[in-house]
């Protein structure tokens, strides 16, 4: 059984399966643990700019190798994993560069392809990174967004520099501390909701509802005025990271751009290294991912824990969870 969003505003638990016959290269993985991200929302509103409907969400996951392929060796059966979700071309300039994240050709599952929010998924043997022993089915489902951060935070030099991240939602909160561990020589923090503020505020990070001046300014929440007040927050030849994703088209404060020499740079998923790097930082405790889960439903209960999602003053990451994996008996909390 697998989530499906057939169209807006719409998200079920379905009977259907993909039980097809493994390709080379291929294994199949149990679900364990898989989070509801800001994107997901944006394709149940109606909002994402690059899906086609139904969707099957999911790549925010951790799980157990059930069954592998063909050409793939069966050590893998029994392995706990994370996913990371980009289906690349593998031939255009970009990925034979490295920078596969910005593949001519990119699909990602869970939104142009299946994805994880499913009892059982398929996927590429070589998408698949291992977790290390000891890390909660939950926690191994936030490495995708720290890959995401951690990758955002490498589009420029935080070391030494101010930063301020606009958005405390989940990659908000991680980008903060991700920019803080490689040694920025403040970060602050902004978000109008009450909520969001005093969470970012119990880990240690100067939350605000109003942005002051900093040399790197994340923009976290996808929102024209979000991005309208990320860019009048950077210093004179600052630089501006877009890190949310727009639904809509958004006008900018061009002239000021102009005028204070700003930088305005995007930044798209991660390759593997990002991967590997949020994997190190989860497993050294390095960052902080425990209390920005703030409700689990089972797996069945997709419905429910989209609403919950929906709710963004009062959820932050809500994760699905299989029957039997660990934090289950926390369920609908």
């Amino acid at each position: 059984m697998r989530a499906r969003i057939p169209h807006p505003h719409r998200v079920e638990w379905t009977a259907e399966t993909d039980d097809r016959d493994l390709r080379p290269g291929q294994v199949r993985v149990q679900t364990l643990a898989v989070g509801i991200c800001g994107s997901d929302l944006h394709t149940f509103e109606g909002h994402h700019p690059f899906v086609q409907y139904p969707v099957y969400p999911g790549h925010e996951v951790a799980g157990t190798v059930i069954e592998t392929g063909p050409e793939v060796s069966r050590e893998w059966v029994g392995v706990q994993v994370t996913l990371e979700p980009s289906l690349i071309c593998g031939v255009c300039d970009f990925c034979r560069s490295g920078n596969y994240n910005v593949c001519q050709d990119l699909k990602v599952m869970g939104f142009q392809a299946p994805g994880a929010m499913a009892e059982r998924f398929i996927a590429p043997v070589r998408n698949l990174h291992k977790l290390p022993e000891g890390i909660p089915p939950e926690i191994g489902a936030m490495i995708e967004p720290l890959a995401v951060s951690i990758h955002a935070v490498s589009r420029a030099e935080a070391s030494g520099r101010s930063v301020g991240v606009v958005g405390a939602g989940t990659i908000g909160v991680l980008v903060a501390q991700v920019a803080r561990a490689y040694g920025a020589s403040d970060v602050e923090i902004v978000d109008l909701e009450d909520s969001r503020r005093r969470l970012a505020g119990s880990l240690g990070m100067m939350a605000s509802a109003q942005l002051s001046k900093h040399e790197i300014v994340f923009e976290c929440a996808g929102t024209e005025s979000a991005l309208d007040a990320a860019i009048r927050g950077a210093t004179k030849g600052g630089t501006v990271i877009l890190v949310g994703v727009y639904g809509r088209p958004t006008s900018i404060p061009a002239a000021l751009i102009q005028d204070w020499e700003l930088v305005l740079r995007g930044t798209l998923m991660y390759t593997f290294r990002d991967y590997r790097e949020a994997i190190r930082l989860a497993a050294s405790r390095a960052i902080n991912l425990s209390p920005l889960i703030s409700h689990r439903y089972r797996l069945p209960d997709v419905g429910e824990a989209f609403d919950t999602a929906l709710h963004r003053a009062t959820a932050m990451k809500v994760v699905l969870m299989a029957e039997g994996a660990s934090g289950s008996s926390a369920l609908r909390t």
